[in-house]
């Protein structure tokens, strides 16, 4: 039978860190430009109001998203007994190779450039692995 705790502390600081890393990953100091320009999205590309009223449902979606990461990762980190950093950081790339890699191919079924696939996973990558492994060690 499965069995294990949630732990409130490092739920909440991964899907926090989760949140913030992707808000800079897609900010202009990182890939903004290329992932809005492989999206259409074009440069001078001004908010329009539909853009602005939609701005909280994608933040709470956002922060949903992160905090059910969050949990994801500590179910699947801690079932496998994963205890040390190095450990943790496998499971979560295997966790992304198998779940979010394979998903998001869908997005080239939807058409989208192989660029936004890319950076997309890159993050994805960065972040089940660091957070499997930082969980791991945060008992």
């Amino acid at each position: 039978m499965l069995h294990f705790e949630v732990s409130v502390g490092p739920l909440l600081v991964v899907a926090a860190l989760n949140f913030l890393l992707s808000w800079i990953w897609y900010s202009p100091l990182l890939f903004a430009k290329p992932w809005g320009e492989a999206l259409g999205w074009g440069k001078g590309r001004e908010m329009t109001e539909d853009d602005k009223k939609r701005m909280p449902g994608l933040f709470l979606s956002g922060l949903v998203s992160s905090l059910l990461l969050s949990y994801g990762l500590q179910v699947v980190v801690h079932s496998v007994g994963a205890n040390d950093f190095l450990t943790g950081l496998a499971v979560g790339v295997v966790a992304w190779f198998t779940f979010a890699l394979t998903h998001s191919l869908n997005t080239l079924w939807e058409g989208r450039k192989p660029i936004v696939l890319t950076i997309n996973n890159g993050l994805f990558l960065l972040t089940y692995a660091v957070f499997g492994g930082a969980i791991a060690v945060w008992h």
